[in-house]
């Protein structure tokens, strides 16, 4: 569980979750987090076999992928 992360990425990709199609990153829970790149531009998330749940605001956009 990531909850309550708030601030600037270095990067303009601030959420990367890089997993493994053998054992793929399951039940991730994003909750109340906001990041941003640079001066307030917009971040990026990459997700790769990567799945789970978000809940409250969540920026950037989660991008679990339902196909593991």
């Amino acid at each position: 569980m990531y909850q309550d992360i708030h601030g600037t990425s270095a990067t303009e990709v601030a959420v990367r979750f890089n997993c493994s199609p053998r054992n793929p990153c399951n039940e991730i829970t994003l909750e109340d987090v906001k990041l941003t790149y640079q001066t307030n531009k917009q971040a990026q998330a990459s997700c790769v076999h990567a799945q789970g749940i978000t809940s409250g605001f969540v920026q950037p956009n989660a991008c679990f992928s339902s196909n593991i």
